[in-house]
């Protein structure tokens, strides 16, 4: 098995054609860590930001070169000590603070899930962030049974996340959306509603559908 490892990476913070494609050593699972042969990886805005040269507080200035990617599904290939409910050569997806796009990713066992057999590499690998949000979202919110939630651009990947996991837990969502995307929507168990043109409030439709009660609207989760 080789030392190194191909990834996506910058050794200069600028645009799009700062990321050069490189080897890199290939990391060990360590102690409470899997490593993941990665199929796919997600791109999020966050990883733009940190390419073009910003970096959150939380973070240490991170040396070069770095590699992007917060997201990604894979095949397990090492299993660290202390690991128990993962084996070598189970899919996974899961989430990493940067570094999941190349061949490796390493991640604490916790950070991983089993992937379901009938979601696409593409589609199990971008899927965490915008679930996150969205979970992280109504729980800040208190989302509870019986209520109804609005979600603007509720066709959108965080907004699919919302629908689906607010009809979990009991509530009702209204959800903006192009009328093009309304019968996705409906599938999801949303009901799609339109957004009157400049004015970034529902129709008469959706304000007839709370039957004078205010909806409760999503928000940003704060950190």
């Amino acid at each position: 098995m080789s030392d190194l490892m191909r990834a996506a990476a910058f050794t200069e913070t600028g645009g799009p054609e700062v990321l050069k494609m490189m080897e890199l050593p290939a990391p060990q699972a360590g102690p409470g860590q899997v490593r993941v042969r990665v199929r796919a990886a997600g791109v999020q805005p966050f990883d733009t930001a940190i390419r073009a040269g910003w970096m959150p507080g939380y973070l240490d200035d991170i040396p070069f070169p770095r590699i992007p990617g917060n997201e990604f599904a894979g095949v397990i290939d090492q299993v660290g000590p202390d690991v128990t409910g993962f084996s070598a050569g189970d899919e996974v997806l899961g989430f990493n603070v940067l570094n999941c796009c190349a061949e490796y990713v390493v991640v604490p066992a916790a950070n991983v899930t089993p992937k379901p057999a009938g979601v696409p590499w593409e589609v199990a690998g971008s899927l965490t962030a915008g679930v996150q949000t969205a979970e992280l979202a109504l729980d800040n919110l208190g989302l509870a049974a019986g209520e109804t939630l609005l979600v603007h651009a509720a066709a959108g990947g965080v907004g699919t996340a919302a629908v689906q996991i607010a009809r979990r837990r009991g509530a009702t969502v209204i959800g903006t959306a192009r009328e093009a995307n309304h019968d996705y929507l409906r599938e999801l168990g949303g009901h799609p509603r339109h957004l009157r043109r400049g004015t970034g409030r529902p129709g008469p439709r959706a304000r007839a559908r709370r039957g004078g009660r205010r909806p409760r609207r999503g928000r940003r989760a704060r950190a």
